[in-house]
Order: structure tokens, then C-alpha cells, then sequence
């Protein structure tokens, strides 16, 4: 990680000097030099956001369907500043055999009392020396009563559709619906039998 920050940094060093010699060195038209600085400025500060991922942000993309929990961390809503709530789970994807199949990686999720229950009840069983494992299913179909009407008045409502398609665009933590979550004992890996 630490060598592809440096030479993200070195790249930008490179085309601050290039953006340097066009300003200086050259007779290109003021309106073009505009355009390149805010350019390198636009792209700096773009850069700069996106490269959370390296910096070791829990990422906001969406959590594996079959993964090993190691840890989990809450934190409650807090209406006096106006701050969400968040659920930070540190998972490691499993194949279709158990095997870990990447590195453990830290995920956003939003707060929700059902999946903070959920989480609690993991951690309480990881600290008692249990291996968790846990799996998200596909989304619940639709209830009957989900016709056009009700949809709508949802939606002018601002109520958030659940699904692991839910993230909101600008959130730094992806959403889907808790009851699709659920936690267990981590199945021992399935190994290939041996030739007699």
C-alpha cells in the first residue's frame, strides 16, 4: 500500500511540473491554461477521495455473500450532532468450499437496530472462542400488498428500498435490508477426498 501512495504522489508531482512547464514555457491561449489548472486541481481532489480504498477506509461496497466475521464494531446514532449510526464488520470472503478466498477487509454498513442485534449476538459468540461465519441471501420477494400505490406513497415518503442494491448514492456505507443477514458456526473447509 505504501508504494502505491508514493507513487500516486509522484505521479501527481509529475504532472504538477508538466502543468508548470505549460504555464511558464508555452504561449497557449489563457483560457486553456485555466482549463489545465483547474483540471489538475479537479483531478487532485478527486484522486484524493477515491483513494480511500488504499488508506484502509472500511469500503462502502457490498459485503460478500458467504464470509468468516473476525470483528465487528457499533456506533450508535448520535442525534445531538446529527450523526448516523454505523456498523463496521471486518469479514473475509469464503469460497464454495470454506476456504478463505481474500483478505479480511473492513465493511460500512447502516445502522440498524435488527442487524445490531444480529452483530451483538455474532460477537458475543466470537468472544467465547467460536468461529462466525455468516451468509447474505438473496433479496425477500415482494410482499402481496406491494402494489403500484403503496410503492409510490414509499417513495414520496422517502422510505429506502432494502436489497443489496440499496446504497445511496453520496453515503460512505452501503445499505441493505438486515433480515437477509444471518450468522453461524464457521463449517469446517470441504476437502477433496484422498485416492485409495
Amino acid at each position: 500500500m505504501t508504494v502505491t501512495i508514493l507513487l500516486t504522489a509522484g505521479a501527481y508531482a509529475l504532472v504538477a511540473a508538466l502543468l508548470l512547464v505549460i504555464l511558464i514555457g508555452t504561449r497557449v491561449p489563457l483560457t486553456l491554461k485555466a482549463l489545465a489548472t483547474g483540471a489538475t486541481c479537479a483531478m487532485i481532489l478527486w484522486t484524493y477521495h477515491s483513494i480511500g480504498e488504499l488508506r484502509g477506509l472500511p469500503t462502502d461496497s457490498e459485503p460478500p455473500r458467504h464470509f468468516r466475521m473476525h470483528w465487528a464494531r457499533v456506533v450508535e446514532p448520535n442525534l445531538l450532532m446529527k450523526e448516523k449510526g454505523h456498523v463496521f464488520l471486518w469479514l473475509e470472503e469464503l469460497d464454495d468450499k470454506n476456504y478463505p478466498s481474500g483478505t479480511p477487509r473492513a465493511y460500512a454498513l447502516a445502522y440498524d437496530p435488527e442487524l445490531v442485534k444480529k452483530v451483538e449476538t455474532a460477537m458475543g459468540k466470537i468472544q467465547d472462542g467460536e468461529e462466525i461465519s455468516g451468509t447474505i441471501d438473496e433479496a425477500p420477494t415482494e410482499e402481496l400488498d406491494d402494489t403500484a400505490e403503496t410503492l409510490a406513497q414509499k417513495a414520496k415518503e422517502g422510505a429506502r428500498p432494502g436489497g443489496p442494491d440499496s446504497g445511496m448514492v453520496g453515503e460512505r456505507y452501503f445499505d441493505f435490508d438486515p433480515s437477509m443477514l444471518t450468522f453461524g458456526e464457521a463449517a469446517a473447509p470441504i476437502t477433496p477426498e484422498k485416492d485409495q
